[in-house]
């Protein structure tokens, strides 16, 4: 994938929203939780895709006693707060995960994340995860800025 300038849709910055701002947001106790409430509170685009809601049902059903019909109820809850998991090629996503893996050099999951928010093109991948912040210059080659919420 090439780089590419960040786009404003009618002014309007689109962002790819991370699992554990997600998270966050949606659990009041959480420490992340006033940050990821001014997350929301932007008025930008927010994206996410389907490697986030895998991992949401994954992190909650390892985490809480939530049934099936309430881990689901949370990704249905996502249009509520205005994220958007957008139809995308899951394909198009794992071979260009393929290809920037061993240029980034983060885990699996990292990896999927940002591949996804490429394809998708997303200007900028909202994260509380230091992962991603110490591998900023790198994912910038791919021209996503990454926001640490």
């Amino acid at each position: 994938m090439t780089y590419r300038k960040v786009l404003l849709r009618n002014g309007i910055r689109l962002n790819y929203i991370d699992t554990n701002v997600i998270i966050s947001f949606l659990n009041n106790r959480d420490v992340n939780h006033a940050k990821a409430v001014k997350v929301f509170d932007n008025k930008d685009q927010m994206i996410t895709s389907p490697v986030t809601v895998l991992e949401i049902k994954s992190v909650l059903s390892r985490s809480t006693n939530l049934s099936e019909d309430e881990i689901e109820a949370f990704i249905d809850y996502l249009p509520e707060i205005n994220v958007a998991v957008p139809d995308v090629n899951m394909d198009k996503i794992m071979n260009n995960a393929i290809e920037i893996a061993v240029r980034i050099r983060m885990k699996t999951i990292g990896i999927l994340h940002i591949s996804a928010s490429m394809v998708l093109e997303a200007d900028t991948f909202v994260t509380f995860d230091s992962e991603f912040t110490a591998k900023e210059k790198e994912i910038a080659n791919f021209g996503l800025r990454i926001n640490p919420g």
